[in-house]
């Protein structure tokens, strides 16, 4: 038996609209692309919307486009809220990207399920990205969620004072993708080695996160 492996996204994004928004927002056309890669790899390990991990580098690889053009693609989705990222400083190392949840695009579910009834009529359709689920969201706010407050801490504590929406997605990636332990031990960590980098404090997590599965998967 042949096996082969494949990739697939959700057939709503295509029309979404999406595809002519982001190719109009990004130059070069890289924007429809670049996203539906991200969606791919998410299908791919996620039941339900999650983070995805992977390098700029292969993600330029696979989108056949040049590793600059990706992280600008990325920040342009960062801006537009479709995509929520840790970028890191070098292309060959681990980001950390997920798709936004709930998804805004310029044709809503209700507008497809009726302008193709042929393709989206049942309505049991389920339109990934478009709504929230237990396993896709966390709380926006700070204060709603004591775990994220203290990573904030330790980031203002440990990297800087500067603060922005950016980096608050950035910090809720890492709440998302690392047990609280881990997150604790990595900060200080870097405390006393006098290192006030987040890419640095990520690259260290992802690291021991992968070693400690790794180990797990041969139990």
């Amino acid at each position: 038996m042949r096996i082969e492996q494949k990739a697939w996204s959700p057939l709503w994004l295509e029309f979404s609209g999406l595809p002519q928004l982001l190719n109009q927002k990004i130059r070069g056309g890289a924007g429809w692309p670049l996203f539906k890669k991200i969606v791919e790899l998410d299908c791919a390990v996620n039941h339900s919307p999650g983070l995805v991990e992977v390098s700029l580098a292969e993600l330029a690889l696979r989108c056949g486009l040049s590793t600059s053009v990706v992280r600008r693609g990325l920040l342009a989705m960062r801006k537009l809220k479709i995509v929520a990222s840790f970028l890191p400083d070098h292309d060959e190392e681990c980001a950390l990207l997920r798709v936004c949840v709930p998804l805004s695009t310029p044709r809503t579910t209700d507008e497809i399920r009726a302008e193709h009834p042929e393709l989206f009529g049942d309505r049991k359709h389920y339109f990934r990205y478009a709504v929230s689920s237990d396993s896709a969201h966390e709380p926006t706010d700070e204060e709603d969620d004591p775990i994220l407050q203290e990573i904030v801490d330790l980031y203002l504590n440990t990297v800087g004072l500067k603060m922005n929406a950016f980096i608050l997605d950035e910090l809720r990636l890492v709440r998302t993708r690392f047990p609280i332990e881990l997150i604790r031990r990595t900060f200080r960590r870097a405390r006393q080695n006098d290192i006030h980098s987040l890419s640095w404090i990520v690259r260290e997590m992802i690291r021991k996160k992968r070693g400690q599965d790794e180990i797990e998967g041969e139990d």
